[in-house]
């Protein structure tokens, strides 16, 4: 019997630390391993996914309407990850390709706990510190005099999944004040979390720092910029775990620059990957980490499995993805294994 072929597309990581996975996708599957460039031209990665059935895709590169009117056997395209902003949903829907992703509680305490690491890291001046000792500059340390979090006022846009967990972390573990913004959630769900709700203008003038916990969309895209950066205090920390695009990068860097805000630290940069020479890594107040919230053994295990158990559901059992990110395919003519 014919077995269907799935395309594992730009991820470093799934069935390389839990290669039970990968087992698991053999035993019914044909897998191939496809790496390009995050930027590839949409016909170029047309042509070597096209003969898909299903594929699981990394944060890169971007699976645009045109890609996906060539594959015309895709069923199923999962997400190794909670965004989709990659995938342009629409059209996937038009098509009737069903896109699944990780579920939110996957990640949750991953991410949550290490975008508290980056503001603490950026707070205290823990990489400088690091950096210092291995240069033999260790009489520096009278420079690196950092901010406690104990009583601060933290702002959190995005109070969804992650970002409450990450309220829970400051204001339970730190005694933290936790001011929000977050229009799509009650306001019980504030409280829960012992969250004040505040507009955007109050959250970036009163915060001494603040966590981005919300997904790219056309409403969040650059929304920090020049206006945003010149209301925030001096000091403030920003820390981003999300998407690299929710920042006006060039007014982020002026901001940095000219030292108008304190720190930013981030796990994602518009145009990732990037390297040594990203006008952002030549800052001193700038913490880049190569997109590692999700990369701990608990959520890794979680994400391959989600991706697994998707596959085997659709290709072996006929049935649905768990986490449909356009589940209104599923109320059209949606594509099936036959």
């Amino acid at each position: 019997m014919k077995k269907p072929l799935i395309s594992v597309v730009n991820s470093s990581t799934f069935g390389k630390h839990f290669g039970e996975h990968l087992s698991a996708l053999e035993a019914f599957a044909d897998i191939q391993h496809i790496t390009v460039p995050s930027d590839i031209d949409a016909d170029d990665l047309a042509g070597r996914v096209k003969d898909s059935d299903g594929i699981i895709a990394s944060v890169t590169p971007r699976f645009t309407r045109k890609t996906l009117e060539q594959c015309k056997k895709l069923v199923l395209l999962v997400r190794h990850g909670i965004g989709c902003d990659n995938v342009d949903l629409q059209a996937a829907t038009e098509l009737g390709i069903t896109v699944s992703r990780v579920k939110g509680l996957v990640e949750r305490e991953a991410v949550a706990e290490y975008a508290v690491a980056l503001l603490m890291s950026a707070s205290r001046l823990v990489p400088q510190g690091n950096q210092a000792v291995k240069t033999s500059q260790w009489a520096e340390r009278f420079r690196m005099v950092g901010m406690e979090l104990k009583g601060k006022t933290i702002g959190i846009i995005g109070l969804g999944n992650i970002g409450s967990r990450s309220a829970e972390i400051l204001s339970n573990g730190f005694n933290a004040h936790i001011i929000a913004v977050d229009p799509y959630i009650s306001k019980e769900r504030f409280k829960q979390f012992n969250a004040q709700e505040v507009s955007l203008k109050e959250l970036i003038s009163s915060s001494d720092a603040i966590l981005f916990h919300c997904p790219l969309t056309a409403e969040t895209k650059r929304m920090f910029g020049k206006e945003q950066f010149s209301a925030m205090k001096k000091n403030t920390v920003l820390v981003n775990t999300c998407r690299g695009e929710l920042v006006d990068e060039d007014a982020l860097y002026e901001a940095l620059q000219t030292r108008s805000i304190g720190a930013y630290a981030t796990d994602v940069v518009e145009g990732e990957p990037i390297d040594g020479d990203h006008r952002l890594t030549k800052l001193d107040n700038a913490i880049i980490t190569p997109h590692l919230g999700g990369y701990s053994w608990e959520s890794l295990h979680g994400m391959g499995q989600t991706c697994v158990d998707d596959m085997i559901s659709v290709f072996q059992h006929g049935g649905l993805a768990g986490e449909p990110a356009n589940p209104e395919v599923l109320q059209k003519k949606y594509r099936t294994w036959r």
